[in-house]
């Protein structure tokens, strides 16, 4: 059997998760099958297998990707800008609630699949504390410049933000109530576990 270039893979790899995000966006998780994913690419089910073992690994692969894409955000977004807490929280609620790949029900998604398989519950985990070290880092930054008051214990704030995120998503994503409003509570939240004013710009 020919071996596939490395280049070509990954960019196929990209062309796989990229249709079965489009499919769960219109359809629901619950469409995504290595079926209907490749007709949305337009390759024989079989090509699949050559970069997935089965759908479970295709959608595991996707989740792994958007909570990464969330803590590389979280990183570079605001690198050597100004940009003031209110921005970053907004761009934050963003992707996790209302982007057209939005985090939350991919990670909901994942979450249910890590509750049945150690080896991926390590692996979401590993992503899950990368991104709570970012999130830190970025407050504690933020808290140094006066953005978020000294009596906020960053440590503490982050973790009520990962819970408070998760709670949302599940009213939100599973009960299936607007985004918007999902973004626009999570935003109220997290100036309140920020210990921050409210936002009185006209972003919202």
């Amino acid at each position: 059997m020919p071996r596939i270039n490395p280049e070509y893979r990954n960019e196929a790899k990209k062309k796989i998760m990229a249709a079965t995000l489009e499919i769960a966006q219109k359809t629901g998780w619950n469409t995504v099958t290595l079926e209907t994913v490749a007709r949305k690419v337009g390759v024989t089910k079989g090509a699949l297998y050559t970069y997935f073992e089965n759908c479970d690994a295709l959608m595991d692969e996707v989740a792994l990707e958007l909570v990464k894409n969330l803590s590389y955000t979280i990183k570079t977004d605001n690198a050597g800008n100004e940009a003031g807490i209110h921005e970053f929280l907004e761009r934050i609620a963003d992707i996790i609630f209302t982007n057209k790949d939005p985090v939350a029900p991919v990670f909901m998604q994942a979450l249910s699949r890590a509750a049945h398989d150690e080896q991926f519950r390590e692996r979401i985990g590993k992503r899950y504390d990368e991104t709570l070290v970012k999130l830190r880092e970025e407050f504690l930054q933020r808290q140094q410049k006066g953005q978020i008051p000294k009596e906020v214990d960053i440590r503490t704030a982050v973790r009520a933000l990962y819970g408070l995120t998760l709670g949302l998503a599940f009213i939100y994503h599973m009960l299936g109530k607007d985004r918007r409003e999902a973004k626009t509570d999570w935003l109220a939240s997290a100036e309140r576990i920020l210990m921050l004013a409210p936002d009185t710009s006209d972003r919202r």
